[in-house]
């Protein structure tokens, strides 16, 4: 993948199909990575350290309409991880909407059903990462931005959606 100047990417960005990643529905329409929210999100509430690989900038507040980024995470002293972010307007992801739906539908909804209905952007971290040894990375990234999108996660091969408390018991059983 190749990036511009601002760090945006270039060519054509289309999400994996639901069953490759973690699926995210963001409620803000805009693709904007901004790595301080996202590292100190990491930091405060994951005890994770987060650094994109490529710097993003918006010159004159313009975003992308599709945009990807590396992400190297790691618990505190450990090694990096990275994983791929891809990002796209809800419309061009109809395989992760109705992933969503079908996760809504299997839990009965629960309020998810509100979240999904204003959901605007997709966000997909991708499943297995793509450089390290952590194979929980991906699902730390993917908790982080639930966090800072106050986004619904829509996990991979499974029908259900939930939001960081869920992420984060995810994690808790995987060790972290």
């Amino acid at each position: 993948m190749e990036f511009d100047d601002n760090g945006w990417a270039i060519g054509r960005i289309e999400l994996l199909p639901a069953s490759h990643g973690w699926s995210l529905l963001s409620p803000e329409p805009e693709a904007r990575i901004e790595e301080h929210r996202w590292a100190h999100q990491a930091r405060v509430f994951f005890g994770a350290e987060l650094a994109l690989v490529q710097k993003k900038s918006y010159p004159s507040g313009a975003t992308p309409m599709v945009d990807a980024v590396e992400v190297d995470v790691a618990r505190a002293g450990g090694a990096p991880s990275r994983v791929l972010v891809l990002t796209v307007p809800l419309d061009r992801a109809p395989e992760v909407r109705a992933a969503a739906a079908a996760g809504v539908r299997a839990i009965g909804g629960r309020g998810f059903d509100a979240l999904l209905a204003r959901a605007r952007r997709a966000w997909q971290v991708r499943e297995p990462q793509v450089a390290g040894d952590d194979a929980r990375a991906p699902l730390t990234v993917a908790a982080i931005l639930a966090a800072v999108l106050l986004a619904p996660v829509v996990p991979p091969g499974e029908a259900t959606i939930f939001g960081v408390k869920g992420a984060r018991e995810r994690l808790s059983r995987a060790g972290l």
